[in-house]
């Protein structure tokens, strides 16, 4: 299983190359229950336009170095606020019990942030 040093690592690596507002940890490693087959689940949030978060997170997967197996999700803080506000169950249970790892100055996302 994966180490929460190394899961800070990669998050540390993602800030200094491409500065997002926040990142959330969600899924088992978040929840405490991952097993041996469990990958990494991180919402990366960006200040970019909806059109690019999916260009976003195979930029990341690509220049990010591996250290284990992980799904990256990048979405807008407008774009979490809207789903979150029109009951996307998704959004709303990584932004209530997921693992805030990091979260910039001005990342404002409403009220579940």
């Amino acid at each position: 299983m994966v180490d929460l040093k190394d899961i800070q690592a990669t998050c540390d690596d993602i800030v200094r190359e491409f500065a997002p507002l926040k990142i959330i940890l969600f899924g088992s490693y978040a929840d405490g229950t991952p097993t041996e087959d469990s990958d990494v689940d991180l919402l990366v949030v960006m200040p970019i336009p909806e059109s690019q978060t999916r260009h976003q997170a195979v930029e990341i997967r690509r220049r990010i170095p591996r250290r284990f197996r992980m799904d990256v999700i990048v979405r807008s803080p407008e774009e979490i606020a809207y789903r979150v506000s029109h009951n996307d169950w998704f959004l709303r249970e990584i932004t209530q019990e997921g693992q805030v790892l990091y979260e910039s100055v001005d990342a404002g996302m409403g009220p579940e942030s």
